[in-house]
């Protein structure tokens, strides 16, 4: 393939969803990453916080700088914590950059509804211009995008592995249950009681169930159905594997609904509906940008299992096969890894 390069940069480098997409843009072959921004560690180069990209040849990391980013950069990647990419969208946009967003502050379009979830934007004018950036959902929409809202991971593994279901009129209670487990860099790289290591080795424990913000985003984006959601924080490091409880509608076989998932994704470069009677397993999508599903059926009740890496599917690889479709690109350029195993 011959494409010209985009220039890039890279908002929020310091954190675990940052290294990722670091990571995975140094091994895009049309990417020209122009700046790393950070805030607390800006001035220091990156392998000095995260000796991983030792021996990698980049630039020290700044503070973020519109200015700089608009006169360096048609596109930049954001992954700062929730609440402060507002601003940094609302600025770039402003100078004509694209912006594409991993945080939670760009995921819906409508102000009201986000204000609802969270509390209200500083720039509603920007929610209006936010394309939800799930590729299998809004392919035709995000190439001509300005700014993309990357899904949660979670709301990735639950409505990638229910949608079909929901699409094609299979279930007969507009209601799902959510059965999530996620490893502890869900929580980001900022130490905390609750992530800490004696805190989260040799235990399993639920947390905010039924409560959890990303229920809205679940329901908004699979038609608006009541999602019950019960996300679960393992002692691993990276993956999601969500188990998803549906009623089917009288009649519907296991046959009529793995033609309904084959049919979905069979053409997705991503997403594997594996054969009867496989399970799913994170580990074999660990630091890919795939999705796993298997499908199981008892009577009328259809169990629906998703694995995904939480920082690639669910994070920063998903906005990687984004800028890929904005920028023109095959959307699984630079995506093509298969998993690290064991």
């Amino acid at each position: 393939m011959d494409a010209p390069k985009r220039t890039v940069a890279l908002v929020g480098a310091s954190g675990y969803t940052g290294t990722e997409a670091l990571r995975l843009l140094l091994g895009h072959p049309f990417v020209d990453l122009r700046i790393l921004c950070a805030g607390r560690q800006a001035g220091r180069l990156i392998s000095e916080i995260t000796p991983a990209f030792s021996g990698v040849e980049l630039p020290r990391m700044v503070k973020f700088d519109a200015d700089l980013i608009a006169a360096e950069c048609e596109f930049a990647f954001l992954g700062l914590p929730h609440g402060m990419a507002q601003d940094a969208t609302a600025q770039l946009l402003e100078r004509g950059v694209r912006v594409i967003d991993l945080s939670a502050d760009h995921r819906f379009s409508d102000p009201e509804l986000y204000a609802s979830i969270y509390s209200p934007h500083q720039h509603p004018e920007s929610l209006r211009k936010t394309v939800y950036g799930l590729p299998e959902l809004h392919r035709e929409r995000i190439p001509q995008a300005q700014l993309v809202g990357c899904p949660g991971c979670y709301p990735t593994s639950v409505i990638l592995g229910a949608f079909p279901a929901f699409q094609a009129d299979l279930i007969r209670d507009s209601e799902l249950i959510a059965d999530c487990k996620s490893g502890v860099s869900g929580a980001g790289r900022t130490p905390s009681a609750v992530t800490h290591f004696p805190e989260t080795a040799d235990g399993l424990h639920a947390y905010k169930t039924l409560q959890h913000r990303h229920a809205p985003e679940m329901s908004h984006y699979l038609g608006g159905p009541t999602v019950r959601f019960v996300p679960h924080l393992v002692p691993t490091i990276r993956g999601i594997l969500s188990t998803l409880y549906l009623r089917l509608r009288a009649g519907v076989t296991a046959v009529d609904v793995r033609r309904v998932y084959e049919s979905a994704y069979g053409a997705e470069a991503f997403i594997c509906v594996l054969g009867e009677g496989q399970n799913p397993d994170p580990r074999h999508v660990r630091g890919t940008n795939r999705c796993h599903i298997g499908l199981f059926q008892s009577d009328d009740l259809l169990v629906v299992q998703s694995a995904i890496d939480n920082l690639c599917k669910g994070s920063s690889g998903q906005a990687l096969q984004c800028f890929n479709l904005m920028a023109g690109y095959d959307e699984s350029l630079g995506l093509a890894a298969t998993a690290l195993f064991p």
